[in-house]
């Protein structure tokens, strides 16, 4: 068939039933299709952009989130240091002191130096001696930590420049933490110190950068609330950068934007600022995951490919379907208007096709019928696959949330004696003196101690002394009252928070505490038996709404006061605290 045939068959007029809906439902295919797929590309890759911002935007928040906690532990460090019996007199303590924070740098050692100062900033005892007789009165963790415990945000060493080793050629950086020392009438007579290398954050950096460098490559900044990058890769250091992730984290917001960096390459970034804890400000530091656009977004490209592909075989199959139908609806009429040619030429043996109803309205619905019912199974095993997508959702969500409640039970359970543990007591602690001041109701605290539980364990074995804690948490826990909360505090220390308990009633618990463990008799470690008692601290407060910041220290002390006084006092007794 020549062109000029061909563009006559095309004509409005010369054009064919069969042709006419072959182009019909070619073009309205292709139109439908093509309509489709751009609407179901749009959702999807937009959805995907959104999912793989917030992952950046998890990890970064993940980090500051860490980073904070960090510096949380640090800071009850030295809140549980200062309130230790011999700190209100270093220099008779020197050995056991410099023991102790030796052992602290063993344990942590990213504690660069901890020492105690007095009243006037001199300070007194200090690990490895450092600093010793050294006055620290202008350093601003020795001026805020006289008023409260206080975390000081990453400066270079000044003093300890030249006395502590550098790694590599970067100078040495520290962060402050710092906590009061009081007398027992509550005045302030030293600080207690601690400098923290800037190492550890670099270590929690690389914590969560090397697993995730195995499937997503990213890179992890830190910067202060200058924009100033403070922790990061060495090349960027000290450097400031000004985008637009810096600008909306430092104004405390925590997303993901596709930005172009300094270096000139365009990055997906997700930030977060850390946000400090209850008993710290946040130091305006915040965290930065940046992914190159090109490979974040590569399974956004991926995903137009498959859409795009599928919808190009979807309108072939169209097409191929479209000159089907049309040859097979304009068949019958073609046949019936051969005929007619036919009749009317005048040849003998034409007719007309054999009447069987309206047929082609038949063949029509059949073909629409199929069409529609083809495109509602599709439908349904869309709908299918959706809902079990959205069940399976569900039932990872719900998994998800019970090892959640898992791991928080974990977080807040001494494992050995399966009471509650000194962070969670000390969460409950301040909670219940803030509601008890607003109810204008009356908190108490006793404190247990296992007398002589070093030489349980220096005779028998550690094995032995956790049998014998077991043996007394499981008699003290009968004890208790319902709503009061026993905990383990300490190596051999224990708690209860007697909530809306007047003195004389916790006075009463405590003495009902120390006899059952007396009356228990000894406790069978093997094939001994050992002799337990306890000595009791008892303490009560009635709070009020501008003493609830200090009440739970007060308390505490108080308390542990009442109990060294059972301790030098004959052990196996209870004191109370004078209120």
């Amino acid at each position: 068939m020549d062109l000029r045939a061909l563009a006559d068959r095309l004509r409005p007029r010369s054009a064919g039933l069969r042709l006419w809906l072959g182009l019909s439902y070619g073009v309205l295919a292709v139109v439908l299709v093509g309509a489709l797929s751009l609407l179901v590309e749009r959702a999807a890759t937009q959805k995907l952009r959104e999912d793989i911002g917030l992952r950046l935007a998890g990890t970064s928040r993940s980090l500051a989130d860490r980073m904070d906690e960090g510096l949380y532990e640090r800071l009850n460090d030295m809140r549980a240091l200062s309130l230790l019996p011999g700190l209100d007199e270093p220099m008779a303590n020197q050995s056991l002191l410099r023991d102790l924070f030796g052992m602290m740098q063993l344990n942590y050692p990213d504690y660069a130096w901890i020492g105690v100062t007095d009243a006037e900033g001199r300070v007194q005892i200090a690990s490895r001696g450092m600093l010793e007789g050294i006055s620290v009165a202008q350093r601003p963790w020795f001026q805020a930590g006289r008023k409260e415990p206080y975390v000081g945000d990453i400066h270079e060493a000044v003093l300890l420049a030249k006395l502590l080793p550098v790694q590599g050629d970067e100078p040495l950086r520290l962060i402050d933490v710092a906590a009061p020392i009081h007398d027992d009438h509550g005045v302030v007579i030293g600080v207690l110190g601690a400098h923290l290398s800037w190492q550890w954050a670099e270590t929690m950096r690389q914590g969560l950068l090397q697993p995730l460098m195995l499937t997503d490559p990213v890179e992890i900044f830190v910067v202060n609330r200058q924009g100033e990058v403070v922790l990061g890769p060495k090349s960027w250091r000290g450097q400031r950068l000004d985008i637009p992730s810096v600008q909306q984290v430092l104004r405390g917001e925590s997303a993901a934007v596709l930005e172009t960096w300094p270096d000139g390459g365009e990055y997906l970034t997700g930030f977060a600022p850390t946000i400090g804890r209850e008993t710290f400000h946040s130091l305006g530091w915040a965290v930065l995951v940046r992914k190159d656009a090109g490979l974040a977004f590569q399974p956004v490209a991926e995903l137009r490919r498959q859409i795009w592909l599928a919808a190009a075989a979807l309108t072939l199959s169209f097409l191929l379907v479209a000159t089907v139908m049309a040859r097979l609806i304009g068949a019958p009429l073609r046949a019936l208007a051969g005929a007619a040619r036919r009749i009317q030429a005048g040849e003998p043996d034409a007719r007309f096709p054999r009447e069987r109803g309206y047929r082609e309205a038949r063949q029509l619905t059949a073909a629409l019928r199929s069409l529609v019912e083809d495109l509602t199974q599709h439908q349904d095993e869309l709908t299918a696959l959706t809902q079990q997508l959205e069940q399976r959702v569900r039932d990872r969500t719900l998994e998800l949330r019970e090892a959640n409640a898992q791991l928080e039970v974990l977080a807040m359970t001494d494992a050995l004696t399966g009471l509650a543990n000194r962070r969670h007591f000390g969460d409950q602690l301040a909670r219940e003196v803030t509601r008890c001041a607003e109810a204008g109701k009356p908190i108490a605290l006793v404190t247990l101690d296992i007398d002589h539980f070093k030489a349980i364990n220096d005779q028998y074995g550690h094995p032995a002394g956790d049998t014998v804690l077991r043996r007394v948490a499981m008699l003290l826990e009968e004890q208790v009252r319902g709503g009061d909360l026993l905990a383990r505090v300490g190596g051999e220390e224990f708690a209860v928070l007697a909530v809306e308990a007047a003195l004389s009633e916790a006075s009463q618990l405590g003495e009902r505490l120390r006899a059952c463990i007396e009356n228990a008799g000894p406790i069978s470690v093997g094939r001994a038996a050992v002799p337990v008692t306890v000595s009791v601290g008892v303490a009560a407060l009635w709070a009020r709404q501008g003493e609830i910041l200090k009440a739970p220290e007060r308390l505490l002390a108080a308390a542990d006061d009442a109990l060294y006084r059972a301790k030098r006092n004959g052990r196996n007794r209870v004191e109370v605290a004078a209120q």
